[in-house]
Order: C-alpha cells, then structure tokens, then sequence
C-alpha cells in the first residue's frame, strides 16, 4: 500500500494503472475495434466482451498461481542467483523441463501453447497495423478508389513487411529486461498517449484540434524520455524483490559479491527513470489533459453550444450520478444536457411505441392472412364437391356443437375478409431494423 510511484507493484499502481491499462485495450486498441466491427451490432459486441472478461479472469488468476507455486517450488534454491538462468523470463520453462522433463510430450505441448498464444496475438497486430496503413496513408497518398482484391493484395504485402520488421526488432527487446515489464511499458508510452486525446474530446467541449495534437505530442515525448531514460539507468536502479536463498541447492554454487565503503553518487533522475511502468498510462493521461485544456483555451477554445451533446460525456452523470446537481452542472462545463436527454428519452420511447405498434398490426395480419387461407381452402372443397354431383343443394342449417342447436336456414353467417390476390403477410422487420439503426445514428 505504499504511496511511493517508484515501488513497482502497490495496490494504488495496480488499481489505477491496471484499470486505465484494460480500458486502452479494450476502448481504443484498434486490434480490440476490428474484433467489435466484426459483430451485427452494438449488443453482439457487449456479449461478446462479457464473455471476454469471463477468460481473461481466468487466465490472470491462473497465472497468479502459477507465480505463487514457482515462488514455493524455488523458495530455497531460487534459479537466477544460482546463475541456473539468465533472466526472470527463463523461469517458467526452466520449472517445466525441471519438473515434466521426464515425461515426454508434456514439454512440446507447454511449447506449442505458448506460441499458438503469441501468433494469434502477433496475427492481429499486423493486420490491425497493414490496415491503418492502408486507410490512413497508402489511399491519402494515391487518392484513387482501389477494388477489394487490390487491397487484399497490398494489406498481405503489408503484414509480411512488418511481420519481417517484428522478427528483425526481437534482438532489440532482448535487451529490455523482462518481457512482461517492456511490453506493459511500451505499451503505455504509446496507447496512454492516444487514450489521453480521447478523453479530452469525450469530457472537455473547450478541447480544440490544437489542444489534442500538442498535448498528444507532448504527452509521448514525455514517456519516450521516461522509458528511454530507465532502459539507460536500469543498472542504477535498485529493484526489490521477494526473500530467495540458495541454501537448500543440491549443486555446488560459486556466488562472489563485491561489496565497497565508498558511497555511490545517486543521479537525481533516476528516481524519475525509476516510476514504475504500471503508472505510464496515467501519467500520458494527465499529461494530455493538462497541456490539451492550456493549449486549447489559448487558441480560441470550443464554445459548449458549439458541440453537439451526443459526442460529449458528461463526467458527473456517467460516474457518479449521486452528485449534487450542482456539481453536475459544473462537470458539464455548461452544455445543456437536459434537453439532450429529454430529447433522447422522448424519442426512445416514441421507437418503442413504434415498434409495438408495428408488432401488433404484424400478427393481426398474419392471422387475418391465415384465416383467409383456410377460408379459400374450405371455399375450393365445396366448390368441386358441388360441381361434381350437379345439384344445387338448399342451403343447410347451422348447427351449434355445444348446444346441438339449429338456426334457421335463411341466416347469414357472418364472413371473414378474403386477402385479394397479392396480398402477403406484414412484415415489419425492415421498419424496426430502420428504426434501430436511426437511434443509433441519432443518439
């Protein structure tokens, strides 16, 4: 529960970096917004994340296991200060081959699973990124429509340069420690930048273009110092780790440690490299917020009914709608939301009339539609019966089943309207999928 941003695991880092580092994965990574354009609709994508979080839940807990069990399993011989393993990362094959070494087969699964886990991720990513290229910079530049099979052809020639850019770089990451550490950190240095612009559109209607491009550039310059800058001093740094001896080693162990009397001269920006990589997304955040609001009320900031409401976020209603209205009002930063919402309730409710209305006048149709066929049926058998025998029959009497009552032949029977020809059952599909699909564009 330590405070210090330098320690690298708190409750606070994990709580407010982890749950800012799940919202840019699954909010604004455009692997994550491929996955939810691939859906029917915007209900299809929130089951389709439910059940998300249902795995991902249990990957993480079982790979928390997985740490506790090493931690106890080498708790008395621990592998890399017995110099049995050159980096943190080794442990985990190391504790496979040491226990299913044995056991043949079991190693080659281990192996196949972590690399079917690591393509199906890399396979996104290249595509997510020969994608962007294509949309954003190869059809800017070339300014002419392109057909389907032109851009099949170009986003594969895409993924297999940058698949080949990504093998080349892997000789890079050997040098960035940990894999777990350099992933989350780059990953924070450049989504916490880009996850920060959207905050400052969703929450802020002063925020202008200016605002967002100079704190975007602002905001990754200041995190590539930052990770560039540990990357550099990461021998200075003084990291803790968990009690591991080496006294239960059935090996001999040759450990030689150098200690001297002088005092190491501490450079003042280490403690600034040293912030642990779980608090790089919030530190982009704030960042982006901060010179995006200065930056934007001194280039002519937005006006609040300049901005149309539905592309805004009002912060005090969607986080704690208990406030006082008061607050709520001056989170809002003077957009006139009632209006907006009353508007938007009114029209939803008026889709749902809609809607209801449409669904009733469908089944009275489609059992008027039934009965008149059963009608025309019953009329056809009658009409062949009477041609056949050539005899017109006096009209018979009606006979009731319950009571075995008979009415007078000169009676007529009420008759059901008989659907003309071209008449088809109603269907109101089309109107409720225009429908929907208005809300959604409107609101």
């Amino acid at each position: 529960i330590s405070p210090d941003p330098r320690t690298r695991h708190t409750i606070w880092s994990l709580l407010i970096g982890g749950s800012l580092n799940s919202l840019s994965t699954y909010g604004f990574n455009q692997t994550q917004v491929q996955r939810y354009m691939c859906v029917r609709s915007t209900r299809g994508a929130k089951q389709a994340l439910f059940i998300n979080a249902v795995g991902a839940a249990i990957v993480i807990i079982l790979s928390s296991f997985i740490g506790v069990i090493l931690y106890a399993y080498y708790a008395g011989c621990d592998p890399l200060t017995a110099k049995r393993v050159s980096d943190v990362d080794q442990i985990f094959p190391y504790f496979v081959m040491d226990v299913l070494g044995g056991k043949p087969g079991l190693p080659g699964v281990f192996l196949a699973c972590i690399f079917s886990g690591s393509l199906s991720t890399i396979s996104s990513g290249l595509n997510s990124l020969a994608a962007v290229i294509i949309e954003d910079v190869y059809k800017g530049l070339m300014r002419r429509k392109l057909s389907d099979e032109r851009q099949g052809l170009i986003s594969k020639i895409f993924s297999v340069v940058l698949g080949a850019v990504v093998m080349l770089l892997t000789y890079v990451v050997s040098y960035l420690g940990s894999v777990l550490n350099a992933a989350l950190s780059l990953f924070g240095v450049l989504s916490g930048p880009i996850m920060g612009v959207f905050f400052l559109g969703f929450f802020f209607p002063q925020a202008n273009r200016h605002g967002g491009l100079v704190g975007f550039l602002t905001s990754l310059a200041l995190q590539l110092w930052i990770f560039l800058g540990a990357q550099i001093t990461k021998n200075q740094m003084t990291s803790v780790r968990l009690n591991l001896t080496i006294d239960n080693c059935t090996e001999p162990v040759n450990i030689t440690t150098i200690l001297t009397s002088s005092p190491i001269k501490r450079d003042p920006l280490i403690d600034f490299y040293s912030v642990s990589y779980m608090w790089y997304t919030p530190i982009a955040v704030l960042s982006v917020l901060i010179v995006g609001l200065t930056v934007s009320y001194l280039t002519r900031p937005h006006k609040p009914n300049e901005i149309d409401p539905k592309l805004l976020i009002p912060i005090g209603d969607a986080c704690c709608c208990c406030l006082p209205k008061r607050i709520r009002d001056f989170l809002r930063c003077g957009v006139d939301y009632e209006n907006y919402f009353q508007e938007k309730h009114a029209y939803e409710s008026d889709v749902e009339m809609k809607e209801t209305h449409l669904y009733d006048t469908s089944k009275k149709h489609s059992f008027s539609s039934n009965t008149a066929s059963r009608t025309l049926s019953v009329t056809d058998a009658n009409t062949k019966h009477t041609s056949s025998s050539n005899v017109v029959s006096p009209t018979p009497s009606l006979t009731n089943r319950n009571t075995k009552r008979k009415y007078p032949s000169n009676v007529v029977s009420p008759t059901l309207s008989v659907a003309k020809n071209g008449d088809v059952a109603y269907d109101n599909s089309a109107l409720n999928l225009a429908d929907e699909e208005s809300l959604k564009t409107r609101f």
